[in-house]
Parts: C-alpha cells; sequence; structure tokens
C-alpha cells in the first residue's frame, strides 16, 4: 500500500455508497486529490470532523487500484464561523466552487492554495472587512493567477488613456475608452475610483483591504462585474451566490413593511 502525506483545504464533497464520502482536496503541494473518505458520513467515524467544506486539514492518503483513499487524517482549521453565517457560508462555498472549476487535478497550485487559505482565515475572523470586499479581493487575485486578469491601465483596445467614463469588457479583456464602447455592447459601465480599487485589490495583500474606503454601493456592482467578467472568462455560470441574492431580495421587501 503505497501512503503519502500532504495537507490540504476540502474544497468539495459528494456522497459516494451508503457511508463514504468522495471529497476533494486542494494541497498545498500536490494540487487537487479526490480521495475516498470510507465511512466519513457517520458521526462517530474518525474521518468525519476533518473532512468537512472548508476544513483545512493534514491527510495521509493511500493510493488503491484505481481511487485515492483516505487513510488518516487531522484537523488543523475548522473555520467554524463561516458555517455559522448564512452569508459568509454562501460567500465561502463560491469561493471553493471558483477554485475547483479553475484547478486541475495533480497540477501543483501553491499560490491558489495560499491564497484560498488567507482568505478564508479573514472572511472567518476579520470582523472589521466587509466578506464583499474580500469575495471582491479573491475573484480579481484568483482570475489574475489562472492567466485572465484584466486589463486596468489603459484601453485593451486602443491603447489610449483612460478618461472619467470607462467600461469593463468581459469580452476585449479590460477596460475600454469611450471610442472603444462599440466592440462590446454589453461592457459594464464604471468610474475611474472603482478602476482604482480594482487595480488596488489585484497587487495589494489582503491584510490591506482595511485601508480602502470605498461605499458599499461601489463594492456590489464591481461584484457584479468581477461575477459576469469571470463568467465568461471560464465558459461557466457560477450558482452559489443565486442564493444570497434571494435572501437580500427578500430583506428589502421585509424593510418596505
Amino acid at each position: 500500500m503505497q501512503l503519502f502525506k500532504t495537507s490540504g483545504i476540502v474544497i468539495r464533497q459528494v456522497n459516494f455508497g451508503e457511508s463514504n464520502k468522495m471529497v476533494t482536496v486542494l494541497t498545498r503541494d500536490k494540487g487537487k486529490i479526490q480521495a475516498v473518505a470510507r465511512g466519513a458520513r457517520k458521526t462517530k467515524n474518525s474521518l468525519m470532523p476533518a473532512t468537512q467544506l472548508f476544513c483545512y486539514s493534514n491527510f495521509i492518503f493511500y493510493q488503491g487500484k484505481s481511487m485515492i483513499y483516505i487513510n488518516q487524517v487531522e484537523l488543523r482549521e475548522a473555520f467554524y464561523n463561516l458555517r455559522v453565517n448564512l452569508e459568509k457560508l454562501t460567500y465561502a462555498s463560491y469561493l471553493l466552487e471558483l477554485v475547483n472549476t479553475i484547478t486541475q487535478e495533480n497540477e501543483k497550485e501553491e499560490k491558489i492554495f495560499l491564497l484560498l487559505a488567507h482568505t478564508l482565515k479573514h472572511m472567518a475572523y476579520s470582523s472589521d472587512i466587509n466578506d464583499d470586499l474580500i469575495t471582491l479581493a479573491f475573484q480579481i487575485k484568483l482570475i489574475a493567477m489562472s492567466g485572465y486578469a484584466p486589463h486596468l491601465n489603459d484601453c485593451v483596445s486602443c491603447g489610449n488613456p483612460l478618461s472619467e467614463k470607462i467600461k469593463m469588457s468581459a469580452k476585449m479583456g479590460g477596460i475600454l475608452c469611450p471610442q472603444c464602447f462599440h466592440f462590446d455592447t454589453f461592457a459594464m459601465g464604471l468610474n475611474q475610483e472603482a478602476r482604482k480599487v480594482l487595480l488596488f485589490l489585484l497587487y495589494q495583500p489582503l491584510y490591506k483591504l482595511i485601508e480602502l474606503t470605498i461605499s458599499k454601493e461601489t463594492i456590489k456592482k464591481l461584484l457584479r462585474i468581477m461575477n459576469t467578467y469571470i463568467s465568461i472568462c471560464l465558459e461557466k455560470p457560477f450558482h452559489s451566490l443565486n442564493f444570497l441574492k434571494t435572501i437580500e431580495g427578500n430583506q428589502k421587501m421585509n424593510n418596505n413593511y
């Protein structure tokens, strides 16, 4: 039996058989691994606590004839706060969905692993940073690591300097000036303040997010822009945030009564 050790974050889990789980783990040194956790759906099973979504754990895997199995696992960090707050849970689930889509099995992705670990930590424990802003920072950093960084310094089409009136084009891969708006009729408008926020989020570490002064409206607008940008770049819609939109819509309706 070939054993190997590594640490990683559980980014996906599905039921497998009567009491087993198939878990997807993003590891720091071996990339993404899919493995069977035997009996992990049973509450008294030793594998259950450390193989839940978001768990950062030390794993001992073994390679079977056709599948990888978890032999032992030790929990390092559960990020428990993500599970007790519905908004945090929804945003964190979206992060995992993005990572699972972008990464490939058995390809080392240390930078993405570290970004995910740090983002989950901030989202779970940094009460002075808005979850919307943490998610936005994660989006632009992750998409840049994947080779789809938006062009933000000048017009992506003609290279001209940017005026106050600009749009973000997922189709073109960055900012358009007014002379080039016709290249993408679905490009979304934004201003220089929002563009500078995107640049800040792209190049500054997460702990510096507290330095940003930005309205909730601007953050929401940038989230919509980045959601569209990512879905088009990756050619896949992401549904994790739909639930949050439903909750926000219900809250607005309740406030009107």
